[in-house]
């Protein structure tokens, strides 16, 4: 199994996230990795409503108290646990979900169309 790792499984803390390089399908992208009620769960930073990063204006895409992956340029809010846009501007999109787990006290992800950046 190919996986890329992200970090030690005790560096992403409840509700913390990170931004991670990564070629998708050969192109340059990054992935936002987040553990929400202890899981590791991992998606393209791409916003469904336009397409860009949901890091473009700020970095600060986790609101802390809902733990709601945000659009930094619209607001776009997403379910941490499904990907799923909560706004009615996309209702029923979703954010590229990539497969990821904890391995051996790691973060990765281990997703067939994601290699690392060279």
């Amino acid at each position: 199994m190919r996986s890329l790792t992200v970090c030690a499984s005790a560096e992403l803390a409840e509700g913390g996230h990170r931004i991670v390089p990564l070629l998708f399908r050969g192109e340059p992208e990054t992935a936002i990795v987040l553990r929400h009620h202890g899981r590791v769960r991992a998606y393209l930073n791409r916003c469904v409503h336009m397409v860009r990063r949901l890091d473009c204006v700020h970095e600060r895409i986790v609101d802390a108290d809902s733990g709601r992956l945000t659009c930094s340029m619209h607001g776009i809010a997403y379910d941490p646990e499904t990907g799923e846009s909560l706004s009615v501007l996309c209702p029923g999109e979703r954010l590229q979900a990539l497969k990821s787990k904890e391995i051996d006290g790691q973060v990765c992800i281990v997703d067939k169309r994601v290699s690392p950046c060279p």
